[in-house]
């Protein structure tokens, strides 16, 4: 392999390697990159701490479904290892196991008997970086089964490490500021008890933690970033959307969505931004207040409790069809009934025999 040709695999492979994001995600994004630069039948991501006894290792499938426990094995045997011991006393430069012992010296290794032999690991070539003075070092580790490695791939090995530790360093360095920006928004979310979500086009841009957990408890829904809004939250959205844009007149400013669960309540007040496709989700979470629920026990079913606990809040027809996702038709038959069951006249008594049962309940 010439050197140009190392040279063009190693640049078209650093534009996404530098694109790691965090260092939970790191070992398994370079898992993924190594084999466009040198072939193997299994590559590994190793983090050894001296100290601590400590061995963590990211491979790939196959060695894990071969070898299950290959990485408590490893750490038991780390210090047996000829390959970490020659790396502890090194800069972590491009190391072959052949450079150290020959193949029979490597088949009597209990290592070879337990975790190599039984995946298929004849050759081996590490090569890494020390991360800290505390000891702990970062390697990548190829195996082989039939072929040993050329001169040719240790050169490309030797030059990605310090790629290789500059990624590292840009990936913890951007994983303590989310850190930082994570424990700030926990505590403004604490301070205030409300959170802010972020949405583009009908999907979750950006949620902070508190909100994705509130939103995936009211709505029973696994949710994150880049995922589409629970449905009832969406048509929510969408129908104030629509009447922001004059697409229905009479409609007044946006009224909260409301949504219970198990004696809480979720208040959502969405707010428009600049940018036409992008709303602000405010949400705050009430726990032990009054509930419609509460209102069953005047009689009423499951959705004129609703409709009688939105029309105690002040709520207008129109205002509470949007917020149950019904027409104001659905709401005034509702009402009706709500009505000859609590043997009143108005809205008005209706009210008012709805908050004497959310205070007594």
């Amino acid at each position: 392999m010439t050197e140009r040709v190392q040279y063009e695999k190693l640049a078209r492979l650093l534009p996404e390697l530098y694109s790691a994001q965090t260092l939970d995600s790191f070992p398994r994004h370079v898992i993924g990159l190594l084999p466009r630069l040198i072939s193997a039948d299994s590559c590994g991501f190793n983090e050894t701490n001296f100290s601590r006894r400590r061995f963590e290792s990211f491979a790939t499938p196959s060695l894990g479904a071969r070898v299950p426990d290959a990485d408590e094995t490893l750490a038991r045997l780390m210090h047996h290892h000829p390959m970490v011991l020659h790396n502890r006393n090194t800069d972590q430069r491009a190391l072959k196991m052949s450079d150290l012992l020959s193949q029979r010296q490597f088949h009597r290794l209990e290592l070879y008997d337990v975790v190599y032999w039984p995946a298929r690991v004849e050759y081996l070539m590490t090569g890494g970086f020390e991360v800290s003075a505390a000891g702990d070092i970062v390697t990548l580790a190829f195996g082989r089964e039939t072929m040993d490695f050329t001169e040719d791939e240790r050169d490309l090995l030797n030059q990605l490490r310090p790629h290789l530790q500059q990624a590292y360093a840009n990936a913890e360095a951007m994983t303590t500021v989310r850190s930082e920006l994570e424990c700030r928004e926990q505590a403004l979310e604490e301070a205030v008890n409300s959170a802010v979500v972020v949405v583009h086009n009908l999907t979750i841009k950006h949620a902070s933690s508190s909100a994705i957990r509130w939103l995936s408890s009211f709505f029973r829904d696994d949710l994150e970033p880049n995922h589409k809004l629970p449905d009832l939250l969406l048509r929510w959205v969408r129908f104030w959307q629509t009447s922001a844009d004059g697409k229905q007149s009479g409609v007044r400013p946006c009224s909260p969505l409301t949504v219970e669960s198990e004696g809480a309540r979720l208040n959502i007040r969405m707010l428009t931004t600049r940018r036409p496709d992008e709303v602000l989700l405010l949400l705050s979470r009430e726990v032990g207040q009054d509930s419609p629920e509460s209102l069953r026990q005047l009689g009423l079913s499951r959705r004129e409790a609703e409709v009688l606990f939105w029309i105690a809040k002040g709520k207008t027809s129109r205002e509470t069809a949007a917020i149950l996702s019904i027409t104001r038709k659905t709401v005034d038959k509702h009402v009706e009934r709500i009505h000859r069951k609590l043997g009143v006249e108005t809205r008005t008594a209706a009210a008012a025999i709805a908050w004497s049962a959310m205070r007594d309940s």
